[in-house]
């Protein structure tokens, strides 16, 4: 058993004290007003980020952006990116023809052929130099563009 794994086995013997104790050596501050479960669960998710690292700096950049909508009471939607799974299957009508993509791990296939890109999928449809999300409507032009 790691080091990690001691420490938070011994959480869940700890009295509330002890967790309070434990709270203050970890973020430096009193534990707020809260059960002693709940801090038991902070302190083991500040342990396990100390030991494992924590979120990418991309996604903290994203809550921070999230929770400042949320505080202007702006509705919050999942980018293109978040809802793009594996396996997820893009259909778009050009010219009278049905295109479709399918999302794969690392890449795009599109007529049995793997492209880095939707862009680059787009400009082999139209012919011409295109946004492959705006192509595919994942993105919006204009005033109601995503921000």
């Amino acid at each position: 058993m790691s080091r990690l794994d001691d420490k938070l086995a011994a959480l869940a013997t700890m009295s509330p004290a002890q967790l309070r104790g434990e709270w203050l050596q970890l973020f430096g501050s009193a534990a707020p007003h809260a059960g002693h479960k709940l801090l038991g669960l902070a302190i083991a998710h500040r342990l396990q980020e100390k030991g494992k690292g924590g979120l990418p700096a991309k996604i903290t950049r994203e809550i921070d952006t999230m929770i400042k909508h949320i505080e202007k009471g702006e509705e919050i939607k999942a980018s293109a990116s978040a809802t793009l799974r594996p396996g997820t299957q893009l259909v778009r009508e050009w010219r009278g023809s049905t295109h479709r993509v399918m999302i794969l791990d690392d890449s795009y296939l599109y007529r049995d052929q793997r492209y880095g890109s939707l862009s680059e999928i787009a400009r082999k449809i139209t012919g011409a130099h295109w946004s492959g999300p705006r192509f595919f409507g994942l993105k919006k032009t204009g005033a109601g563009a995503a921000s």
